[in-house]
């Protein structure tokens, strides 16, 4: 056999082996989060998040089991390999030395929240001088905002409870993703008792993870990221964003912001259109969310 056959048998065995990452990639994997309406709803069947996440592994051949939790949970849970895949997280230093993250997929705008009749407005991190700010358990709080000794961080479970403490003056204020909060407020038909505050802290990007012990993380995230660029390039992305920006922006949401949007690279970035305000834009509650039945259950599923 001359070294030309030799060659194009050679390529063809090639060709027909498995890559490592088709070898380790699951068909079926195990994910986690909190329900973090609107990126994914207590049910667990739908969210922003969810289905980028959903649609871009499943270009992969890979489907999602979807677990509910606590996020100290959620995370621990990854962490440890009891699931293979924590939804919707931001990067940190230390995150980094138990977890693997992908390319992110979505940006999140961290807003202050204080109660509507107080007429303190957010500049900058000197001005939070004195205040005690409910941030929730086990998020990452990042920079001079998680370091600084100029103000008190009180963690809570959830965005519910910081606000259940901002009702009750045991906090000067909250902050939560901007949808996020919008959405909440909104879901649960309250006005009148919360308004944001000034520019956002930051604007974080958006993260799928695996934890590093497991053996499924690379393959898992490196399937993501391929099935993410391809909805990217094909529209698929965008249809997910359309669908839920026209459901966001009917009820007064925020823009959706993408990753590759040249605005999330900034801090100024211009009020939504859709507010009356043409400030910052202030979302308003009425009735108290904790009297609506089912929330705390809904939101604390296991």
């Amino acid at each position: 056999m001359n070294s030309r056959a030799i060659g194009i048998v050679l390529m063809l065995s090639l060709l027909t082996l498995p890559t490592m990452a088709q070898t380790d990639l699951p068909g079926i994997a195990s994910i986690t989060n909190d329900a973090w309406p609107p990126f994914i709803n207590a049910d667990g069947h739908s969210g922003l998040a969810l289905d980028i996440v959903t649609t871009a592994l499943q270009t992969q051949g890979v489907s999602l089991q979807v677990t509910i939790k606590p996020w100290a949970r959620a995370m621990k849970d990854v962490i440890d390999g009891k699931n293979d895949l924590l939804l919707a997280t931001w990067e940190s230093p230390a995150r980094t030395q138990t977890l693997l993250f992908s390319q992110p997929y979505l940006k999140n705008r961290l807003r202050f929240i204080k109660r509507a009749d107080d007429p303190f407005e957010y500049r900058d991190l000197a001005s939070l001088s004195g205040k005690r700010i409910g941030v929730i358990r086990d998020y990452s709080y990042t920079g001079e905002f998680a370091s600084s000794n100029n103000f008190t961080r009180e963690p809570h479970q959830d965005l519910q409870a910081n606000l259940r403490m901002l009702a009750a003056k045991r906090l000067d204020l909250t902050l939560e993703d901007e949808i996020v909060a919008s959405y909440c407020f909104y879901q649960l038909q309250l006005a009148d008792h919360y308004h944001f505050t000034g520019p956002p802290l930051t604007i974080k990007s958006l993260y799928l993870a695996a934890g590093i012990q497991n053996p499924k993380s690379k393959a898992l995230i490196a399937a993501f990221n391929q099935g993410l660029k391809l909805i990217m390039d094909d529209g698929r992305y965008e249809q997910i964003l359309a669908s839920y920006g026209a459901m966001l922006h009917s009820n007064q949401m925020p823009e959706i912001i993408r990753p590759t949007n040249p605005a999330a690279q900034h801090l100024s970035i211009m009020p939504s259109p859709m507010y009356v305000s043409t400030g910052w834009p202030a979302s308003h509650l009425n009735t108290p969310w904790w009297h609506h039945p089912g929330v705390l259950s809904r939101h604390n599923q296991d």
